[in-house]
């Protein structure tokens, strides 16, 4: 969800704003690597003094962490995003262009007018309006939310099929290790993403690594294992992200909290294949 704050008073609510936000959500959809609203996340809650882990629990119950931050960053990319506008007074001129935007894109476009009244005491009451929630846009959106499950195969075709033999033979070099070392190789709900998941010692599922779509690359998905027993300590995972390095190559993060990737095409050459699936087997045994 991205939401733009401005009070009724500002000139530029009308029209200035609008694309504004629409900047935001073009550019931040565009080029957001996978796992930063993760990692933003679990920044402000350390700022604030909470533990992440506790708040998102209280927030997604007994669902998989690793399953909803893939959800969240699959849905971002595609486009599935809210867009928020909040003022003391939303402008007819503004209530307008929220309800066409909200019918016209996929996004879901809303507008919240949040008046405050003063009462005896100095008790103060907000009373929210939400504009541009409509029955036909909400149905609209639910229809096309919906994906067809398709298979690993067809989920290749689609997303690599015509970037090269490299990327598409990395790709499967990715599933075969994975399933070599006892992991399953799937595809969530959202379809984002091929994740891989294997079982711990506690019997819970943990997902290590991620083949993500958008650009052809597969991330080490720190954020979704820093809490587990073995993988606590900053020096355990800064010297699998060191070995990793040096098999392929310079990561697009070294955050030991993130998402450090590389270019899945590099796993279509037999001896770096090799060398990772070495290194994920060592890796797996700390996990675990």
């Amino acid at each position: 969800m991205l939401v733009e704050l401005k009070r009724a008073v500002d000139t530029r609510l009308r029209r200035e704003v609008v694309g504004q936000l629409l900047d935001y959500a073009a550019n931040a959809t565009a080029y957001w690597q996978a796992g930063r609203i993760a990692d933003s996340f679990a920044k402000t809650a350390a700022d604030t003094g909470e533990d992440p882990v506790v708040v998102l629990r209280e927030f997604i119950g007994d669902q998989d962490a690793a399953v909803f931050w893939a959800q969240v960053d699959a849905n971002f990319k595609a486009g599935r995003i809210k867009l928020v506008f909040v003022a003391d007074e939303v402008p007819r001129e503004l209530a307008r262009i929220v309800e066409f935007l909200n019918d016209q894109m996929r996004a879901d476009v809303r507008a919240v007018e949040l008046r405050w009244f003063a009462g005896d005491g100095g008790v103060i009451t907000l009373s929210p309006r939400v504009i541009g929630e409509t029955e036909r846009a909400a149905a609209a959106k639910r229809s096309s939310g919906t994906l067809e499950p398709i298979s690993r195969d067809q989920w290749l075709e689609k997303h690599f099929g015509l970037t090269g033999d490299a990327i598409h033979a990395g790709a499967r070099a990715f599933t075969t290790v994975v399933e070599r070392l006892g992991g399953k190789a799937d595809i969530p709900s959202t379809q984002g993403s091929i994740y891989a998941m294997f079982k711990g010692n506690d019997g819970k599922a943990f997902y290590p690594l991620h083949l993500w779509a958008y650009n052809a690359s597969v991330s080490f998905s720190l954020q979704y294992l820093y809490k587990r027993s073995g993988m606590q300590e900053e020096s355990v995972r800064s010297q699998l992200l060191s070995e990793l390095a040096e098999i392929v190559g310079p990561l697009s993060t070294m955050n030991l909290k993130g998402f450090p990737a590389f270019k899945v095409a590099l796993l279509a050459d037999p001896v770096i294949a090799s060398e990772v699936e070495k290194w994920l087997a060592n890796t797996l045994n700390r996990i675990r």
